[in-house]
């Protein structure tokens, strides 16, 4: 723009001053017209981030305590003794004691360090058991019956074994009124069929200790909701009552999240709610209004205040330093420059009279030493990255198995144990190939003819559990390769996949090549698994994807793509070695 040309024109110590002048004349004018917006803006931004950032606090304890709940309830549900009790349908007094005995014994070990356990209660039609923290009398004497009349209880049946956090109000279990209930089918470990129930009451202290370490608002209260009905009451200086009914409506009746401005009980709170994923509790802070006007007017003054002195000190500061300042500017923007691009800077000393010249001193200092200390790490991580790759094909010596095994066979042919020798004669040949002369580089035919001898070692294991079915591209036997990538991926579809697999599995092994990388795919028709909830296991695949990375580069690895019931394909891509 034409009027920005003579701005630009002027010296660095005249455009210090102008703006010094601009920057603080300019706002002082306008916060005298827009003081109110901007602080009722800033407040409402200062109270918003607090309270979230609190309920982000107390949902992240909220969640914990529920995980903790879970896991106590997931430890039940793997127990044997637990499912002994609970399935045992003979008429042995013995046997029922010493299972009752062991799953009261795991339940009390469960919560003796949870005070807000108020009573864990195991049942099934066979029989119960209710352990307590306290000495609360039972208002009933058979509470498995009771419980599966009630009407939550087709809630905890319906979800088929996931937890689900229940509102006590339709029973009690004890005749002191249970604050909040968490209730889980139990299902049989082998058949996951449904054999009894379990329930965990939560007494209402865990929420005074949750909230004791947490900074509150002042004047602020912390409500939290299940639906319309209060679970938890933190009053402080406001309201000092608790609500009313059609209060509480209101509350519920809030979105899953946010802040919006409500009158409750005639006076005007600012509300911010959010809501819990796993247990639906909505927890609420509620701040007079009154609070936040108050500290609007404190800054406002002080703001306006700050600036008259911001002014006059920055009009006056602007003259003595500016002409300081732009002296080493300069030198120090060439610095700069020259850093980014990584040249050397030679020949170049700020003088120390001010910040800038310790800075630019400093920051010479420090880009020499950076500079040095980029070299040094690059060469030690490339001898880190090469020791790594020695040592995780060093783990064992195969000189003293393979002529080991090869004395096991002769002894095997002596007597005639033809899957004996037939088995150490494959071994001995994978240690044979793993040896490799000491290389970590083969080819793609050594590499599956190891895989061929440790199918024929699993087939003879598992008694021809699986067929193999190997399809290569005629001539890429020849192409070098890193050594034991593909072994470890047939390994894992043997274990993970087809072992688990009632009848007889399949498992392909296909390669193929072009110009620039290497692909294999080793599939199998085993158990499989559901990638977004599982991960595949093993240390092997975590060694290969390093390996790979490390040799070929970051682009290169495998991919595992698997469906329930139908089985897995594992993909391995590497570059081509020249």
């Amino acid at each position: 723009m034409k009027w920005t040309k003579p701005f630009l024109a002027i010296s660095i110590r005249s455009k210090i001053i102008i703006l010094c002048i601009i920057s603080s004349l300019v706002p002082l004018l306008l916060i005298a017209s827009f003081t109110f917006i901007y602080l009722s803006k800033a407040i409402e931004h200062k109270f918003s981030d607090t309270t979230t950032n609190l309920l982000s606090s107390i949902n992240w304890n909220i969640q914990t305590f529920v995980n903790d709940v879970e896991g106590i309830s997931k430890l039940m549900l793997s127990s044997r003794d637990v499912q002994s009790f609970l399935t045992y349908n003979k008429d042995n007094f013995k046997e029922i004691y010493r299972l009752q005995t062991a799953t009261r014994d795991f339940a009390i070990n469960m919560t003796n360090n949870k005070s807000y356990i108020r009573y864990l209660y195991v049942g099934s039609p066979q029989r119960e058991l209710i352990v307590t923290n306290q000495w609360d009398a039972l208002t009933n004497d058979n509470i498995y019956g009771a419980v599966t009349h009630s009407r939550w209880y087709s809630q905890v049946d319906d979800i088929q074994g996931r937890g689900i956090w229940l509102n006590s109000d339709e029973f009690h279990i004890l005749k002191t009124p249970d604050l909040l209930l968490y209730g889980k089918r139990l299902n049989n470990l082998d058949t996951l069929e449904p054999i009894g129930l379990m329930i965990i009451s939560i007494d209402r202290r865990v929420f005074d200790d949750m909230f004791r370490d947490i900074n509150k608002p002042a004047n602020g209260n912390l409500l939290i909701l299940e639906q319309d009905r209060l679970i938890y009451y933190n009053a402080q200086t406001g309201m000092q009552n608790p609500l009313n009914e059609q209060d509480l409506k209101v509350i519920s009746a809030l979105p899953d999240k946010g802040t919006q401005i409500q009158t409750i009980d005639g006076e005007q709170y600012v509300i911010t709610f959010d809501t819990n994923a796993s247990t639906q509790w909505k927890v609420v802070s509620m701040i007079p209004f009154n609070s936040i006007n108050s500290e609007i007017a404190f800054i406002r003054n002080l703001t306006i205040g700050l600036t008259l002195v911001a002014f006059l000190l920055a009009a006056g500061g602007a003259f003595l330093i500016s002409d300081r300042i732009t002296k080493q500017l300069t030198l120090l923007t060439s610095v700069a420059w020259k850093a980014a691009r990584r040249e050397e800077i030679e020949g170049i000393h700020f003088k120390e009279k001010d910040e800038i010249g310790r800075i630019g001193n400093q920051f010479i200092r420090i880009f020499r030493n950076n500079s040095e200390l980029t070299d040094k790490l690059m060469e030690a991580k490339l001898k880190e990255k090469e020791a790594e790759l020695i040592a995780l094909q060093s783990h064992i010596n195969p000189h003293f198995l393979y002529n080991t095994l090869n004395s096991v066979y002769m002894m095997a042919e002596k007597i005639g144990a033809k899957n004996i020798s037939k088995m150490v004669m494959s071994l001995s040949n994978i240690f044979k190939l793993s040896l490799n002369n000491g290389e970590y580089i083969t080819t793609v035919g050594n590499e599956i003819e190891q895989v061929k001898n440790y199918l024929e070692i699993q087939n003879i294991r598992y008694y021809g559990k699986f067929d193999v079915e190997i399809d290569l591209e005629p001539g890429i036997e020849k192409v070098s390769m890193l050594k034991l990538l593909i072994q470890p991926l047939v390994e894992n579809a043997i274990y993970h996949g087809i072992e688990l697999k009632e009848d007889k599995g399949s498992i392909s092994i296909r390669g193929r090549m072009n110009e620039s990388e290497l692909l294999f795919e080793v599939e199998d028709d085993g158990v499989g698994f559901d990638p977004t909830i599982a991960r595949p296991r093993g240390y092997a695949l975590k060694n290969i994807q390093e390996r790979i990375k490390l040799q070929y580069g970051q682009e290169y690895g495998i991919y595992v793509d698997s469906t329930p019931g139908v089985g897995t394909k594992v993909k391995l891509v590497i570059g081509i070695m020249k």
